[in-house]
């Protein structure tokens, strides 16, 4: 399936829930996605946007095994799954020319999409299926 590019268009807390929201805006159109997250990853999030930088990923944190992680570098991460109201994402890394796909909460893979300024992409099933559009 074809995936979109997305930009993140704004971090909220929901007035109706007190939750935090990642709005993402697909790059080229008027869809949009719409993705609960915790505290910790709406404040990095809003810290990278705004410029105030972190430490890069620390593959530990990742849970990789398997992988040389010495010349590891992160390519993109994809929103690739909504089931049972939860959205899930794999990021796609490089290593010693290998690529690999690495599943991770679709919160932490925002977060960490924004640390690292990789592309964010959508699979166009899941915008088919839960994506908001706005006429304009």
């Amino acid at each position: 399936m074809a995936e979109v590019e997305m930009v993140i268009d704004s971090v909220r807390q929901s007035p109706a829930n007190l939750q935090w929201v990642v709005t993402l805006k697909e790059k080229l159109a008027e869809r949009y996605l719409l993705i609960y997250v915790g505290l910790s990853q709406a404040n990095t999030i809003e810290r990278e946007l705004s410029d105030v930088r972190s430490p890069k990923v620390i593959t530990q944190d990742l849970g990789l095994t398997g992988i040389d992680t010495t010349d590891l570098k992160l390519e993109s991460v994809t929103i690739n799954r909504f089931e049972d109201n939860a959205f899930y994402a794999k990021l796609l890394m490089t290593s010693n020319n290998k690529a690999y796909d690495v599943d991770c909460p679709a919160a932490k893979a925002l977060a960490i999409a924004v640390r690292v300024n990789v592309p964010i992409l959508a699979d166009e099933a899941v915008l088919n299926k839960v994506g908001i559009t706005v006429s304009p």
